[in-house]
Parts: C-alpha cells; sequence; structure tokens
C-alpha cells in the first residue's frame, strides 16, 4: 500500500558540527524532529526532540550546523537534504532516562539576513542584474544563496521599479517590493491588461521562491516533473482509492465563515489611497486618477473601492466559481478597509526611455502614478481572496511535496447518487500548499498539509 510505503524512511545522515569543527552523529538521541515550510516565511525550519543522557547538551552554544540527509519513498531519486542552524535550544526537562530538550533550526541565510544591511538604490541607471530581478540579486548577494537555492526558473520577473533600501535587512527590501512590483505581460501573465500584483517570497526544498500569487494558481510552483499529486478521503466501508491516488488520514476544517476578519482584512471590499507628501493636493485614487483639490466636497480624497468579484474578474484563479457571496449589508456597505499607499516623487515603476522620450519596452510596468495604485489595490484583494477556502489534512508521509505546489484533493459529500458518493464541490478540487510539516518519528514518517485557494469547482453535472 502506498500509505505503508510513505511511512519508511532511512535517515542516512543527521550530524551537528560546532564552531570548532568537531561533528556528532546524533541519529540516536534524537527521538523525533519537524520539518518546516510555508509561503509565508522566507526560511525553512526544523526542530530536533534530542534525549540526552550523557550531558551532550554542555557542549552546544547555539549557531552550530545541522546536517540532515534523509531518503523516503517518496523522495525517488531526489533525497530530502538540508543544512541547517541552530538558533535556539528550548527549555531542559530532566527525568531518570535523562535530559530532553529542543534544537530549533532555521535556514543559514537567516543568520546572514540578520547580519547584513542594504542601503543602496535600485532601478534604471543601476546594473542590469539589479534592474532585472532585484530578489534574485538580493538572495545572492545578500544572504550568500547560490547554486539550487537561486536558480533563475525560481524567480519571476517582474516591473521595473525605483526606490531606496535606507539600511533594511535583505529579506525586507524583497518584501517591500511584493505589493508593489506587477507580473511581466505577455503568454500566461493576466487576463486582459490587467495588471497582476500580490508576489511571495519564500523558501522550500528546491531554494527561494520570488513568484506572484497568479502564477503559483496556475501551477508555477511545481518543480519539472513533479506529479500533480492526488489524496482522497475514505468514507468508513468504502473501497480504497484507484492506484496512484493516496489517502487522508485526517481532515481538519477551519471557520467555514467568519465575517469579522473578512472585513477587518477588507475582503468583502477595500479601497486604496495615493498620497503624495510632496504636494498632499495631489494625492490620487485610481477612481478619478484626479488629484484630492477635485474630489467631492467634504472630502479629501475620492477612494475608490474595489470588490473581491472585481479582483476574482482578474486573476488567474484555481478554479472559475466565486468561493462565497457577500451578505446583502455588506454588499451594500462602504470599504470595511482603507489602504494609504505613499507616492513616490518619481513613478513607482517606470519605463525606460529612448532619446524621444518613448517608452522602449511597454513592460516595463506601471506608467502612471494611477496604476501604482491600482498595482497596491490589486495586490491587497489578491492576498486576501487566496485565503477564501482553507482546510488541513494529514496524510502519509510524503518528502516530494513542498509549499507553494498545487495538490489535487477529493472529498466525498454525504450525499449519495445510486452507489456512487457524489464529490463536496466546496472542498474537493485543487489546493495551493500554503505550509507543510513532515513529522519524522521512530515509527514513520507523516505529512500535515495547510492547503489554501481563492476559488471552488463548477457542478460537472
Amino acid at each position: 500500500m502506498a500509505d505503508r510505503k510513505s511511512r519508511i524512511y532511512e535517515l542516512r545522515k543527521m550530524t551537528i558540527e560546532n564552531s570548532q569543527g568537531t561533528s556528532y552523529d546524533i541519529r540516536d538521541i534524537c527521538v523525533d524532529f519537524a520539518y518546516y515550510e510555508s509561503i509565508d516565511s522566507p526560511f525553512i525550519r526544523c526542530d530536533f526532540t534530542i534525549l540526552d543522557s550523557t550531558d551532550f547538551n554542555k557542549t552546544l552554544m547555539g549557531g552550530e550546523k545541522v546536517m540532515i540527509d534523509m531518503f523516503t519513498a517518496s523522495s525517488g531519486k531526489k533525497p530530502l537534504k538540508c543544512e541547517l542552524r541552530v538558533h535556539k535550544i528550548g527549555s531542559i526537562i530532566k527525568s531518570e532516562r535523562g535530559q530532553m530538550y529542543i534544537l530549533h533550526t532555521v535556514s543559514p541565510e537567516m543568520y546572514n539576513n540578520e547580519m547584513s544591511k542594504v542601503f543602496k538604490a535600485f532601478g534604471p541607471g543601476q546594473s542590469s542584474k539589479d534592474v532585472d530581478n532585484i530578489p534574485r540579486h538580493i538572495c545572492k548577494k545578500y544572504l550568500d544563496a547560490g547554486g539550487k537555492k537561486t536558480k533563475e526558473e525560481n524567480f519571476e520577473h517582474h516591473s521595473k521599479i525605483s526606490f531606496i533600501s535606507p539600511n533594511w535587512r535583505p529579506v525586507d527590501v524583497i518584501n517591500y517590493m511584493c505589493d508593489k512590483v506587477t507580473r511581466i505581460q505577455g503568454k500566461g501573465s493576466g487576463k486582459g491588461k490587467a495588471k497582476q500584483s500580490g508576489f511571495l517570497f519564500f523558501e522550500n526544498r528546491y531554494g527561494f521562491q520570488f513568484k506572484s500569487i497568479d502564477l503559483l494558481c496556475m501551477g508555477g510552483g511545481s518543480p519539472d516533473g513533479t506529479d500533480l499529486f492526488e489524496y482522497s478521503y475514505i468514507q468508513q466501508g468504502a473501497d480504497p482509492p484507484a492506484n496512484g491516488a493516496y489517502v487522508i488520514e485526517s481532515i481538519t476544517y477551519p471557520d467555514k465563515a467568519n465575517h469579522l476578519r473578512n472585513m477587518r482584512m477588507g475582503t468583502f471590499k477595500t479601497s486604496t489611497i495615493g498620497v503624495s507628501l510632496a504636494d498632499i493636493t495631489r494625492s490620487y485614487t485610481t477612481q478619478t486618477g484626479k488629484s484630492g483639490k477635485n474630489a467631492p466636497e467634504g472630502t479629501n480624497y475620492s477612494a475608490r473601492e474595489i470588490t473581491y468579484k472585481q479582483i476574482f474578474s482578474k486573476a488567474n484563479t484555481i478554479h472559475k466559481k466565486l468561493p462565497f457571496e457577500i451578505p446583502e449589508d455588506l454588499d451594500k456597505a462602504t470599504s470595511t478597509r482603507i489602504k494609504f499607499r505613499i507616492l513616490p516623487t518619481i513613478k513607482n515603476q517606470p519605463a525606460l526611455s529612448n532619446d524621444d522620450g518613448k517608452a522602449n519596452d511597454p513592460n516595463n510596468g506601471t506608467q502612471s502614478t494611477v496604476d501604482t495604485i491600482a498595482a497596491a489595490e490589486y495586490a491587497a484583494g489578491r492576498y486576501s481572496l487566496l485565503q477564501a477556502v482553507q482546510l488541513t489534512i494529514v496524510v502519509p508521509g510524503n518528502t516530494a511535496l513542498t509549499a507553494g505546489q498545487l495538490v489535487k484533493v477529493r472529498i466525498p459529500s454525504s450525499q449519495e447518487k445510486g452507489k456512487n458518493v457524489k464529490v463536496d464541490l466546496k472542498y474537493s478540487g485543487k489546493y495551493l500548499i500554503q505550509g507543510l510539516t513532515h513529522t519524522f518519528k521512530r515509527e514513520g514518517l507523516t505529512t500535515t498539509l495547510v492547503l489554501t485557494r481563492d476559488s471552488i469547482m463548477k457542478p460537472t453535472y
């Protein structure tokens, strides 16, 4: 059975190396460990539970290197290898068997992030590598990440942007860009002329990733050659799934509806105002494209309201059906969240120009201040829309899975049609892996998937 094989793993290497270069094998004293990835986290984490009967902890000071090399039935020819660093040693609990504590580890690049600062200008006029893909440049130069961690295909190309990093940490620079740059226009880049924004920066087993939500929802987070895994929940007494399918061991449904949270996040309706610090009367909105002095009487600025339905119509969603309907009273209400975007003295994403002043690249990004605000409001709505439907499942261990990848889930409905059980359209279908946890115990390996999506399946009958 596929689930039994997936629980088997071979821990070929688990060592910890101190600052003097002395290496220790900790496989015998490690009770279990958990490996974490998330599209909300720029770094991989791993926690090791240690049962120490030889006072090994006295040799630990923090900052040690931890090396993992393991082979699982699901990893195929690609074993899960990690290099981590100890950033925290948890509380020590003494017992007759020894001392138990947890070693908290992170990617070594997190240490580099804390020790590095970026104080420079980015944009046209700088070196080409900065202009073409700033996140990749930062990862290589400031995080000292190379090799597979900074492959070109891991970093989606983005529109031009001009800004100055005022001594920020490297990850802060990248996060600053996420809701300001847009996807490069082209095949598969968006619906019509919609300027899709809303990028994510995270790390998975394939390295650092800088990709838009829209690209991830189209399957752009799956590595080449990786199949779309399908998991099925089997009701008691039902036949097992067809060959190639995996079984869901348990399902947790989060809140079916949380209107207060959605109102606070601006899921239903949000507004964006661009504020000019140089001349406050020239603050813009996407509704009028005019300065604040031309706004209706009694208001400072005319903020455009954008609904999640409008975002949905412009987005590359996982499925094609709206995930929920807005309650009538909330639909008629004004925006529950207003975002302010400080407008730069120059356009945030300018076009490079020829001598005649005309843009030589139509895909350079936003061409006006109004477009800058439009990118901001789309990003705000896109982040919120991605959380429309969520699911947490526990499956037999599968280290081939990774954060940012799509998976397919089949959950039966309680309604029956003849001998066949209908599929629950609300929760079945494709999902984006928001986060995962591989839990390695002596008895076997399990994987917990936190799934999210922006849409639901349409009925096929």
